[in-house]
């Protein structure tokens, strides 16, 4: 179906027709990342005492002071544009000690309920050696593992010091913090290793918004991201659930009809309007990335300058596009910042034509993220199994300065999905860590990939390497080692409004 352009004040929106979505029950954090506020504070906690955190959880709801994703109905609005801005989410461990009944526990995905932490999950996702979960500053143990996160927005440091202040003194009896981090935008889009970011963001069925339907791709079934809705394959997502007996206040919708048997008391659906969070702090091997990258392009043959150029090539190679954002396939050999910065054009491109990766290579970072059309013969085919794979990402990076220690750098990952096993798992182990993405053998993705590791004793450098196609010859890199590391996190499930009422509510188990 084709887009509907729809105009409001200076701004075009566009949408494709979808489900009607509850955009008020809906917490922000699904449609919009706050931009207006640059800086963020991730607060991980542990309840201490179930009935004062659900009072608490309960003021949050009453007082409305978890950010909903409301603006988002009226096309061209944007995002909301308060001062401040709140999101809450829960791990699996947080809604057990929330009062969560065990029978309503089994209803939530089984990665949710195993958490990131789990060693089979670990060997998944790459968390292994120095980033294993023993290692983690929190999250990898029993006594680290968070119940909450809420994730507080502000205008700079010293204004989100106040709202955090302002919070804490509220469910401080309740709630105690196991970690903090905080992460701004001060360089814009701009990632630690100095590329633009953000550029790529799925295009939702029913969602207006004021980028161009060229620079969109796909319109993708809300339930790929928002529990309760269509998804991909035209079925609702795995919602988990509550007997009706357990929500005597009637606080939540029916699970929808078809989902239940044929003549039994329909369950409440705790998970509509809900997503599937994951949070992960990468820490950026910022100085061995650029360390790495001089020294497999210098050539002592070429002038200080010539080797400048190799230096900023390779990096675009290794990543899919250049610093400015602008994609390798449409401009191979030098920088375009103008395309960059164009949200029209920048990402409006497909591998199609570089079948070799002579442009772009196949072991890329953009191209591993996202194939677009090469993941099968037919284009188009490939385009729609692609979509099976997304996520929504609001990542935020971030700048520690230990005293008497170096400063490290990092992003503080967040992405959202209704099944993390096919979106974000699937992401992370068969594309991203696949050595034999694209008919290559022993390359991962160059950036992002578990790649060598000496903590790790089954590492061997000559196994990991990037491979640079090109006439006459092509460029192999071997011993690549890892660039991002794994710090700390966990998946959380983030509820809807009508969900966060439920849970903070006074209930019998």
């Amino acid at each position: 179906m084709a887009a509907q352009i729809v105009t409001s004040g200076s701004q075009t929106a566009a949408a494709v027709p979808g489900e009607a979505l509850e955009f008020e029950d809906i917490q922000g954090l699904v449609f919009f990342g706050h931009g207006h506020l640059k800086y963020s504070r991730y607060v991980f906690l542990r309840v201490k005492d179930e009935a004062r955190a659900r009072a608490w959880l309960r003021t949050l709801v009453e007082r409305k002071e978890v950010a909903t994703a409301s603006g988002k109905q009226h096309p061209g609005n944007g995002e909301a544009k308060g001062e401040h801005a709140l999101q809450v989410a829960f791990t699996a461990s947080g809604l057990e000690h929330m009062g969560v009944s065990p029978e309503v526990m089994t209803t939530f995905l089984q990665e949710f309920r195993e958490g990131m932490r789990d060693r089979r999950r670990a060997r998944i996702l790459g968390d292994t050696g120095g980033s294993a979960p023993e290692k983690w500053q929190f999250g990898g143990t029993d006594e680290t593992v968070p119940h909450v996160a809420l994730v507080l927005f502000g205008r700079d440091d010293a204004d989100l010091d106040v709202f955090h202040a302002s919070h804490r003194e509220r469910y401080q009896d309740a709630l105690e913090e196991v970690f903090i981090q905080d992460a701004d935008m001060r360089q814009g889009d701009t990632e630690p290793f100095g590329f633009r970011d953000g550029i790529s963001f799925p295009y939702i069925k029913g969602v207006p918004t004021t980028r161009t339907p060229d620079a969109l791709g796909l319109p993708i079934n809300a339930g790929e991201f928002i529990l309760g809705y269509h998804n991909a394959y035209g079925q609702y997502p795995f919602s988990p659930r509550v007997p009706r007996g357990e929500d005597p206040r009637d606080l939540l919708p029916e699970v929808p009809r078809g989902q239940t048997v044929s003549g039994e008391p329909r369950p409440k659906d705790l998970g509509r309007n809900g997503t599937y969070l994951v949070i992960r702090k990468l820490r950026q091997d910022v100085k061995g990335f650029w360390k790495f990258v001089e020294e497999s392009s210098r050539d002592p043959d070429r002038s200080a300058e010539e080797n400048e150029t190799n230096k900023e090539l390779l990096a675009a190679k290794l990543m899919g596009r250049w610093k400015s954002g602008a994609p390798l396939v449409l401009c191979p050999m030098k920088d375009d910042p103008m395309l960059g910065g164009d949200a029209t054009s920048n990402n409006h491109f497909e591998f199609g034509d570089d079948p070799y990766g002579t442009k772009c290579p196949l072991s890329s970072h953009v191209r591993r993220a996202n194939p677009r059309d090469t993941l099968v013969e037919d284009p188009e085919e490939s385009i729609k199994l692609g979509s099976r794979h997304l996520i929504i990402r609001r990542g935020r990076p971030y700048r520690d300065t230990p005293s008497g220690g170096e400063e490290e750098q990092g992003l503080m990952f967040v992405a959202l999905n209704t099944n993390l096993g096919r979106q974000f798992e699937f992401i992370q182990q068969t594309w991203m860590n696949n050595p034999k993405f694209n008919d290559l053998y022993d390359s991962k993705d160059p950036i992002a990939g578990d790649n060598y590791d000496p903590q790790y004793p089954e590492d061997d450098p000559k196994d990991y390497t990037a491979v640079v196609p090109g006439f006459p010859v092509r460029q192999r890199i071997s011993g690549l080692p890892r660039f991002v590391h794994m710090r700390g996190g966990d998946y959380f499930f983030m509820p809807g409004i009508k969900a966060l009422r439920y849970l903070g509510s006074e209930r019998t188990r």
